[in-house]
């Protein structure tokens, strides 16, 4: 299992990116992948490893090289003094009070930064340009990355909630002061909308809906083009969750509910009273906007349970993006990082770097920083907190560090640790060595064949 957990961490403390499948990575369980054998415990001290520093990279955007390397320290230094006679057992429990220690002071001395340089995140974008554009984004509101279909990075502060997706009824363009219709089943019939028509009479009206289809689209496609309705409508994007996600959104934004054509009425009793109204809805091909008001109760409330979200552990890092996403559209403004690439590849590449440098940028900016010199002032008692405190200083190369990626490290990694030594020591304390183990996973009594 040390040989496993040390063979991953000499790759990923390696300088730059790992080849996988002619493609550069630098994800821990891709690069774990393609260096496992036939030895089951060799396997499981890689994946163990690669766990752990994917929880890292994932939460705080980097620190993968950083973490390998302070995985192959301790694992060496713990290898040495269980050569020497010490109990596996009594070197578990002197590094969890030494990583216990050390992680307490890390808390205690981190230095918030409310001006955010851009020298912290830029050795991840490897750009100033596309640096600066992640901090002027994330001062502007929840900051969202998606890829573009150009070459070139490009920032963007869209006013209002954006919805991906182009109009199904209507000509693009903007229209002022419009109602606002959502209905999260398909619209299929052109006589249950059509009392709502004549009473919205020559007012602008914004459908989003799940689907508009058969009937009601044909007659109101119709109808648009001879002027003699003013109606968009729309394809509610997304599928599932997402999709209720959203029609819950646009309904707390533009002050309405969400009809499915039996609750809270029938569709032919909906009266105009009871629409969200918006401000400008600005149709613009692959996207529409709609500007409403962000400032109400309902919103605010919607925002909260989505910080909550956000908040737990057990959400993981793409949904937690997706979330922010989600909040920038209820605030009604949402600053949007397009990461171009000439190939999709690029593309792809680019934003993921982007995103790694957003993580650490949120990160510093919740829980601020540690200067590398300050781990000086740790008063370290035991050998083990000694040797974890130098072993942190050489692991980074930057003077100031997320005080929540060194508290990640410290826990994530001497976790691994921990878990390796105790389970040497179940090893030996049942008297079963690797062969053992092996012959018990195949299903042979060891007992009787020793007897």
């Amino acid at each position: 299992m040390a040989e496993g957990i040390l063979n991953l961490c000499r790759v990923l403390s390696c300088e730059g990116q790992v080849m996988v499948n002619g493609v550069y990575s630098f994800a821990a369980s891709e690069v774990a992948g393609k260096l496992e054998g036939t030895d089951l415990f060799f396997n499981q001290g890689i994946r163990l490893a690669a766990a752990a520093i994917g929880e890292i990279n994932q939460a705080a955007g980097c620190g993968t090289g950083e973490s390998a390397r302070l995985a192959a320290q301790l694992l060496a230094y713990c290898e040495r003094k269980s050569a020497s006679g010490i109990s596996p057992v009594l070197l578990a429990r002197e590094l969890k009070a030494a990583a216990s220690a050390l992680e307490e002071f890390v808390g205690k001395n981190a230095i918030p930064l409310p001006d955010i340089n851009t020298d912290l995140i830029e050795g991840i974008t490897k750009d100033q340009k596309t640096a600066q554009m992640i901090v002027e984004g994330s001062e502007a509101g929840e900051l969202v990355v998606k890829e573009s279909m150009s070459g070139e990075t490009s920032f963007e502060i869209i006013k209002g909630m954006r919805l991906d997706g182009g109009l199904t009824v209507g000509a693009e363009g903007t229209v002022w002061d419009s109602l606002v219709l959502i209905v999260k089943t398909p619209i299929t019939s052109f006589s249950s909308i059509y009392p709502l028509l004549q009473k919205t009479g020559q007012q602008n009206l914004f459908i989003l809906a799940d689907g508009i289809e058969g009937e009601a689209l044909t007659l109101l496609s119709a109808n648009v083009k001879q002027n003699r309705i003013h109606v968009r409508a729309m394809k509610a994007p997304g599928i599932g969750r997402r999709k209720e996600d959203l029609f819950e959104d646009a309904a707390a934004y533009t002050d309405t509910m969400v009809f499915d054509g039996i609750y809270p009425c029938q569709m032919e009793e909906i009266s105009p009273a009871m629409l969200g109204r918006v401000k400008a809805v600005t149709a613009a091909g692959s996207y529409t906007i709609i500007k409403g008001n962000a400032d109400n109760n309902r919103i605010c409330r919607r925002i909260d349970g989505i910080k909550e979200r956000i908040g737990d552990p057990k959400t993981n890092y793409y949904d937690k993006q997706m979330l922010r996403g989600r909040i920038a559209g209820l605030m009604g403004c949402a600053p949007v990082i397009y990461a171009g690439g000439y190939t999709t590849v690029q593309a792809k590449e680019e934003k993921r770097r982007i995103e790694s440098a957003l993580a650490y940028y949120q990160t510093v900016k919740q829980f601020g920083v540690l200067k590398k010199d300050d781990l000086i002032n740790f008063q370290a008692g035991s050998e083990a907190e000694k040797f974890l405190t130098e072993s942190m200083k050489k692991c980074f190369q930057n003077e100031e560090i997320s005080a929540y990626l060194m508290i990640l490290m410290i826990q994530k990694i001497c976790g691994l640790i921990v878990m390796w030594l105790t389970t040497g020591a179940v090893m030996v304390s049942t008297g079963y060595d690797r062969e053992d183990l092996e012959l018990i996973k195949s299903g042979v009594d060891i007992e009787r064949l020793r007897s």
